[in-house]
């Protein structure tokens, strides 16, 4: 039976457990001990759009810490902490070789960019597959997870190579534990797609306190969501980084006409992190535009006002923090 071990009790890793877990797939999960006390007890329960489903607590094994599990290596490592926890995630599983074989596949549910580059640091980039999520996981509780939106697959890929086959069986296990999860020879442009969005709505949608809709129907919203668009796009062009649209122009008319509608009345995941005290991924999202356009000499002053004013409101609102509140990714 295939091995696979989650790293990261929110809502995405809670998710794709339970899809494993239907599918009868052998499941181990390390979280955060609050987590793990509640859902040893409890089991692991989903909710939502695609049916509800329970694992008892004895389907499967949950740790808080790397060293307590048993050290035999596993064939898939899921990793799905936020963005700015992948340097010690990396750095904690590289330190515990006894759970990665030379044959060991990480795949990185995460949002924005450098998260491959951080792991390529330490495993080779061969074995290290990005994963595009565009589905709405919500913790209702610590062991219990609400699939609120479902817009297009989960799609896996390697970025050096178009090969899904040794991804093929785990993107089939998801999917028959409720997700549809396809392999992509394409992640690259799936993902900076999903960052271009991400960009736009996420930050801005923290900082006015809007929904999407709303930040789509203001023309001063819109302004200035295309110059964060318009400075990515020629970030991504002096970087040699391609996704789906050739330019800014038909980036918008999908943006508006297909990828915003379907979202209008949704809530920025980082005015909920915001809200709740927590950091954001500002960093791996305007952050790297802002980041790559200093590597490359393309300036970026929308995309740096966008991170500057994220980073005030967390500062202002890092009061708040309940070190026990978990992730709502």
């Amino acid at each position: 039976m295939v091995k696979s071990l989650i790293i990261g009790g929110g809502g995405v890793g809670l998710g794709i457990a339970s899809c494993l877990l239907k599918a009868e797939s052998s499941v181990s999960i390390a979280s955060r001990p609050a987590t793990r006390d509640q859902v040893a007890k409890s089991g692991l329960t989903r909710t939502g759009i695609f049916g509800d489903f329970h694992a008892p607590p004895g389907d499967f094994a949950i740790y808080s810490d790397l060293e307590q599990i048993p050290p035999t290596p596993f064939d898939f490592l899921l990793i799905c902490v936020k963005s700015f926890d992948t340097a010690a995630v990396a750095r904690d599983l590289a330190s515990h070789p006894v759970l990665v074989s030379p044959e060991t596949k990480i795949l990185l549910f995460q949002n924005g960019y450098g998260n491959f580059e951080t792991f390529a640091d330490h495993f080779p980039p061969e074995r290290i597959f990005l994963a595009r999520v565009i589905t709405g996981f919500y913790l209702t509780d610590r062991h219990q997870v609400e699939v609120t939106v479902h817009a297009a697959p989960i799609l896996i890929g390697n970025p050096l190579s178009p090969s899904s086959a040794e991804i093929a069986d785990l993107c089939a296990a998801i999917s028959r534990g409720g997700i549809p999860t396809e392999p992509t020879p394409h992640i690259v442009r799936d993902l900076w797609a999903k960052i271009l969005y991400n960009s736009m709505l996420n930050p801005l949608g923290a900082i006015f306190g809007a929904t999407y809709g709303a930040l789509g129907d203001s023309p001063h919203s819109r302004w200035l969501m295309e110059q964060v668009a318009d400075e990515a796009f020629a970030v991504m062009d002096a970087c040699n980084i391609s996704t789906h649209w050739p330019d800014v122009v038909p980036f918008l008319e999908a943006f508006y006409g297909q990828m915003l509608p379907p979202t209008r009345g949704h809530e920025s995941s980082m005015l909920q992190s915001i809200r709740n005290g927590q950091r954001t991924e500002i960093d791996a999202l305007n952050g790297a535009v802002v980041h790559l356009g200093g590597q490359s000499g393309i300036d970026t002053p929308h995309n740096r006002t966008v991170v500057e004013l994220i980073k005030f409101l967390e500062k202002q609102n890092s009061h708040r923090v309940d070190k026990e509140t978990p992730p709502r990714r």
